[in-house]
């Protein structure tokens, strides 16, 4: 990535590290080593310390919407209240959006069912409340993760691992050997499975995002 940048290029990047991705910080650290610059990085390398100290912490499951609880022989991981809020959130706007598309439909309808006047503008208006029908359905995302997650724990105690997670609407309860947790990545989801089960999925394409159920799933097995 900055093989081909010149000395000068490199510290102009060293400057702004604090604005660069946590990949971007690795890859340049390296290049600075590589090259055995005179310059002071600390800066950099007090960047990526903090962020490893993080993902060793796992604190970076926020992003997933979950949050891990440490002790010296215990993990557990539940949904955060954050992400709850947020998904009935989305559920709501999304309900609103879609009861606003079906009024929009219906008045498309009810033009050519009784041959009305034809408006432009009132056209256009119905045109684009009949279009948020389907902006609505995105939103009902929230209710299946809301639902798939109620009642969600992940837990870790001497060599078992117990999830709590609804299949089905039904809230389950599995228990399995540490051993048999895996990660799968499918392109660019990475997925973090309790025998057959997943427990819940990431980016694979971002490297903090990787590397944090990396850990989780090395704290789990250990």
């Amino acid at each position: 990535m900055y093989s081909e940048k010149t000395n000068k290029e490199l510290v102009e990047f060293l400057e702004q590290a604090h604005m660069l991705t946590f990949e971007s910080q690795l890859n340049l650290n390296d290049e600075f080593n590589t090259r055995k610059l005179p310059v002071d990085k600390s800066g950099l390398e007090a960047l990526i310390s903090e962020k490893l100290e993080r993902i060793k912490n796992l604190e970076y499951l926020k992003d997933f919407g979950f949050v891990a609880e440490l002790q010296e022989d215990r993990v557990v991981v539940t949904r955060t209240t954050r992400a709850k809020l947020l998904d009935v959130f989305a559920v709501v706007v999304g309900l609103l959006v879609f009861l606003a598309g079906v009024y929009g439909v219906a008045s498309l309808v009810s033009i050519v069912v009784n041959g009305e006047d034809i408006n432009v503008f009132t056209l256009a208006i119905d045109f684009a409340m009949a279009s948020l029908l389907f902006t609505g359905f995105r939103f009902f995302s929230g209710l299946k993760r809301l639902l798939d997650f109620s009642g969600f724990q992940l837990s870790h105690t001497q060599g078992l691992v117990t999830l709590k997670k609804r299949m089905d609407l039904k809230l389950e309860e599995i228990q399995k050997a540490a051993s048999d947790i895996a990660l799968v990545t499918d392109g660019d989801v990475m997925s973090i499975m309790l025998g057959k089960h997943t427990i819940f999925k990431s980016n694979a394409e971002n490297l903090i995002q990787r590397m944090t159920l990396e850990e989780l799933a090395n704290r789990l097995k250990s």
